[in-house]
């Protein structure tokens, strides 16, 4: 049989008074307790009674008050609601029950396993009744009862911060920034060192926006840094909407080999080539980097995204461009829908609490008035400006473009060598440094090099 087979529901799988009434008991005695309470939410209070007296504690916390007997019984005296409890009594009751509040911890979390039980069964009624509507579809309704599902384990209520917690929360995470050693490094360095000395690299929930015109090297530019995050041990998913997995080997084949891309698509690769190709495998193979090139709408990358964080953890992503995703819903118009895109993108950051980073197209503005791009050139751009964190525009310039003339000597250095100096400008940066750098662009290895002085280390 299912191990789903219906069973008679057990007394206390979507209510646990007894627990209620300890929490409630404990915050009235324990000073330490009240804090805890504010990663509650009402809902997990099953009795109305203990929902208003839940109610006036947060009032209490909100005014800055202590909470106990005499504050409460004034809070819920003054607003009227003393007599919905059971009068000033009951709360006396519920401090006398209190043998230790050493178990409240454990009570909070018997409480919030019962309203997600809750939730789950009115979950799992909702499907009952849509699973029987015809004009449903099938995948749209075990798609709405997987993300609901995953909204409960990713977070019961909504917790709010107040500033004095903020700030000790905050101090307290920059004091274990500097304990490095022995610990994972969440922030994630671009291998792009002018770009790392002025963000200091990517860290969680930011929403990184690359724009450039076609064939300035934008894909390459993401790349570089999604495989110098491979290389860090970072667990990252590339989502290709414009070329499939292999085509995009072929490029990291060129890029750790060093043999040019047109030799490894073409018929007639050479055996010293064969063996640098043979002997980057390994280190190719090492990285823990993982391909979807089906993510057209958000829902989709998001569940692609979800299948890597629950089987061994997520730490970039990336979108290879956001002018390819569709919203999955009625627009009027093509910008609307882009702004949907950029927005969900920016939730599912937030989400993860991971880095997005999303490619743009560039409007051809910038290349009929023969200037560098900005940010207001990206295509359909909606929301995209205003939701990116940090935001980056790849430009190939004229040499005549370049302002001095170390750079265009070096252009020229470049091209002889058939690369290129490619305008990269950080043009917005929430927390951190905006300004203009140069770098080389080597496409027939598909990379991007740092210059010195004279030419590309």
């Amino acid at each position: 049989m299912s191990e789903f087979e219906y069973r008679s529901p057990d007394a206390l799988a979507y209510s646990n008074l007894e627990a209620e009434r300890a929490v409630i008991g404990s915050a009235m005695i324990d000073e330490k307790v009240p804090k805890l309470l504010k990663e509650m939410d009402i809902n997990d209070f099953t009795d109305p009674g203990h929902r208003v007296i839940y109610a006036a504690i947060m009032s209490l916390i909100g005014k800055g008050q202590n909470v106990d007997l005499v504050t409460m019984n004034q809070e819920l005296s003054e607003s009227n609601k003393i007599q919905l409890i059971g009068g000033p009594q009951y709360l006396v009751k519920l401090t006398a029950e209190v043998i230790t509040t050493a178990n409240v911890k454990s009570y909070i979390r018997i409480m919030r396993e019962c309203a997600a039980r809750k939730k789950l069964k009115l979950i799992g009624e909702a499907m009952i009744l849509s699973s029987g509507q015809l004009d449903r579809e099938v995948d749209e309704i075990r798609e709405k009862a997987a993300l609901t599902i995953r909204d409960i384990k990713a977070s019961e209520g909504v917790t709010i911060i107040s500033q004095p917690d903020a700030v000790m929360k905050t101090y307290e995470a920059m004091g274990e920034a500097q304990k490095k050693e022995g610990q994972k490094e969440t922030r994630i360095m671009t291998g792009i060192p002018r770009l790392d000395k002025m963000t200091g690299g990517l860290t969680g929930s930011k929403l990184v926006i690359i724009g450039a015109r076609p064939s300035v090297g934008k894909s390459i530019f993401a790349m570089t840094i999604c495989m110098n995050a491979a290389k860090q041990g970072k667990r990252v998913l590339y989502v290709s909407l414009e070329m499939e997995a292999e085509e995009l080997m072929e490029r990291e084949f060129a890029a750790a080999s060093l043999v040019p891309l047109s030799e490894i698509t073409s018929d007639e690769i050479s055996s010293d080539s064969w063996m640098k190709l043979a002997e980057s495998v390994p280190t190719l193979s090492s990285r823990p980097i993982y391909y979807c090139t089906e993510a057209h709408q958000i829902e989709t990358l998001r569940k692609a995204a979800f299948n890597l964080y629950e089987n061994g953890g997520i730490d970039l992503i990336c979108v290879d461009y956001i002018q390819l995703m569709e919203s999955g819903k009625k627009r009027t118009n093509r910008q609307e829908e882009v702004s949907d895109i950029s927005r969900g993108l920016k939730r599912l950051a937030q989400e993860l609490k991971i880095p997005i980073i999303v490619l743009s197209q560039l409007n051809r503005a910038s290349q009929k008035e023969k200037r560098p791009p900005t940010m207001a050139d990206a295509r359909e751009s909606g929301a995209i400006e205003q939701d990116a964190n940090l935001f980056i525009l790849l430009h190939d310039p004229d040499t005549k473009e370049l302002p001095s003339e170390d750079l265009r000597r070096l252009s020229k250095n470049l091209g002889d060598r058939g690369m290129k100096v490619i305008h990269v400008n950080v043009d917005k940066n929430r927390q951190g440094k905006k300004g203009i750098f140069y770098i080389a662009f080597d496409g027939d290895h598909m990379r991007f090099l740092p210059l010195s002085k004279e030419e590309p280390q």
